[in-house]
Formats: structure tokens, C-alpha cells, sequence
């Protein structure tokens, strides 16, 4: 069974509506209204394009969320990342995460996530225990230094708000995302609906250290004028202040292992001594060219960012 473009895109309303509404109840049948099929039919669908039930879906992202909240927000108490997540029971909490991760939620927050993170984050709590076994998870590339950001480039900034026209790109982030922006830019050049300094935003919404490349998602946004997008359902990009670092030269998606280190330097080492505290997932600032006498683009990442507010 293929999925048919319009069914798509009544997915992918489907899965912005789980992001937005994590915390909520998020049954089959609420989420098949929101696509507008039949349960049933939307179950297949929706398992067709992503690999997962809407249930295994869902529990998953959760436990993702849960994983970062542990690490990144030490002092939120385990049974409120647990509700803050979706999750109404401690114990199905612990257990689910224990399933998905090979630890409790507090062996996780005490270090035992550095068996899948390359380096520790700085304020974060350990253990007697896992000082003790510490050897046993750090190897020699792992470090507590900056090594890929420079930190006189990194800047706070505000992003602008605006409207974007997006397209979902599930798998690798290191191939396929050019092919992606791709079908966006051809669509919106045809419209002509892209100005000269549009923004161009490409969202990863998943982490390489725990989602598998296969189920990783990417977003590409470019921001259109709303007045020369009538008929379009927009999405809304609400900007803010971020925390940006530019590259000296934009960076190729199949270069995705140096900007995974950016990152989680940036979460890491920059964050916590920083003042600030991240609101989400990272947004990249991308550049879409076309190659002269094709219809093929070079697409680049000029610049990672996130949104942070005062801790």
C-alpha cells in the first residue's frame, strides 16, 4: 500500500498535532479525527509511513523527551518529567523507559546516558555509584573542553517571527534532506512565493544518540509572505531569543557528524554556564541555491540555534 501525497499530508497533520499535544491523553481514535480517516484506516496508514503504530510512536517520543529532560533539567523531579512528558503513572514511566533505555530514569540523569552521549553534561548529578564505574562507560574521545564551537562566535540573538510552508523528511539526516528542500523550494519558486531574504529553517526533531536513523525526522520551513500565500495553510515559526552559531562556510547535510558535535557542545558545555535554558529542539538556518543550467540545489546549514530563555 503506497501513501498517496494527500494522504501525507494528513499524516504529517497528525504528527505536529502529537508534538503540540505530548503531555495530552492521545488515543487512536483522537488522533484519527485529527487525520480525518476511519481508525482502522488510519492506523495502516499512519504505520505505512513510519514504521510504527500511533501508540509505539507516541510512547516513543515521550521517552525521547523524558531522556533529554533528565540530563538537561537535573533539578525537575523524575515523577514531573514523567508527567510533563504524557506519562500519568511513575511506575509505567520507569518501566517504559527502563525497556527503551537499559536504565531507570535515575541511573539515566546519574550518567548512565554516557553510554550513548559522547561527553557529560556539566551540571548534571552522578552517583556514587556511577563514579565508581565511571572508567568503564569514558573512553578516550570523550572529553570536557570545547573543541568544534569557538566561542567567540556564539551569539544571542532574536530570531524574527514569520510564516513558513514546510515539507517532513522521515530518515537519515545525513542523505535525502537536499531531495526534500528540493520538492519545498521548486513548489514555492513555481508560486513565486519566495522573497529575497526569506528564511530558509530546517528543524531535526529527533536526536542521533537515541532515535535510530530510520525513524529520525527533519522539517524544512521557508518563511513566505502571508499576503503572497493566499490559499496556503501556513505554519508559524514564532522566533525569539536564540542562541546562534554561524559557520565560516555552510556546512553540508552530509557532514552531519561535525554538526552533532556542535551540538552537543553547545548543550553541554555552553548551557549550563550560560544562564540560560533551552525551550526545545534545535532549528538550523539553511542555504538553498540552485546550480545554474539544473534543477538540482545545493543546500547548506549556515548556522544551528536555540531557543533559550533565563533559568
Amino acid at each position: 500500500m503506497n501513501i498517496r501525497h494527500d494522504q501525507q499530508k494528513h499524516l504529517e497533520r497528525v504528527i505536529d498535532y502529537i508534538e503540540d499535544n505530548i503531555q495530552e491523553a492521545l488515543p487512536l481514535e483522537k488522533l484519527a479525527a485529527v487525520s480525518t480517516y476511519s481508525a482502522f484506516h488510519f492506523q495502516r496508514l499512519f504505520k505505512r509511513m513510519t514504521g510504527e503504530t500511533p501508540a509505539t510512536y507516541v510512547k516513543r517520543l515521550r521517552l525521547e523527551d523524558a531522556a533529554h529532560l533528565l540530563i538537561y533539567e537535573p533539578d525537575l523531579p523524575v515523577t514531573h518529567v514523567a508527567h510533563q512528558c504524557g506519562f500519568s503513572s511513575l511506575s509505567y514511566f520507569t518501566s517504559s523507559f527502563r525497556e527503551a533505555f537499559e536504565s531507570s530514569p535515575k541511573e539515566w540523569r546519574e550518567g548512565s546516558y554516557l553510554a550513548r552521549f559522547p561527553r557529560e553534561y556539566k551540571d548534571s548529578k552522578k552517583s556514587k555509584l556511577f563514579s565508581k564505574n565511571r572508567e568503564a562507560i569514558w573512553t578516550p574521545h570523550h572529553y570536557n573542553q570545547f573543541r568544534w564551537l569557538d566561542l567567540s562566535k556564539v551569539q544571542i540573538i532574536h530570531l524574527p517571527s514569520c510564516k513558513t510552508e514546510k515539507r517532513h523528511h522521515m530518515g537519515s539526516y545525513i542523505s535525502g534532506i537536499p531531495q526534500t528542500w528540493g520538492e519545498l523550494y521548486h513548489w514555492a519558486n513555481a508560486r513565486d512565493l519566495i522573497h529575497q531574504d526569506a528564511l530558509m529553517l530546517g528543524y531535526p526533531k529527533n536526536n542521533p544518540y537515541i532515535t535510530p536513523p530510520e525513524k529520525s525526522r527533519y522539517e524544512c520551513h521557508i518563511e513566505l509572505e502571508s499576503r503572497t500565500a493566499e490559499g496556503v495553510n501556513l505554519s508559524s515559526f514564532h522566533g525569539g531569543k536564540h542562541v546562534l552559531y554561524e559557520f565560516d562556510e555552510p556546512v553540508p547535510y552530509s557532514d552531519r557528524g561535525m554538526l552533532i558535535e556542535c551540538y552537543s557542545e553547545l548543550y553541554s558545555f555552553w548551557l549550563p554556564g550560560s544562564g540560560f535554558k533551552y525551550l526545545g529542539k534545535p532549528v538550523e538556518l539553511v542555504q538553498v541555491r540552485p546550480l545554474p543550467g539544473t534543477l538540482k540545489l545545493d543546500c547548506r546549514i549556515k548556522a544551528i540555534a536555540l531557543a533559550i530563555e533565563p533559568k
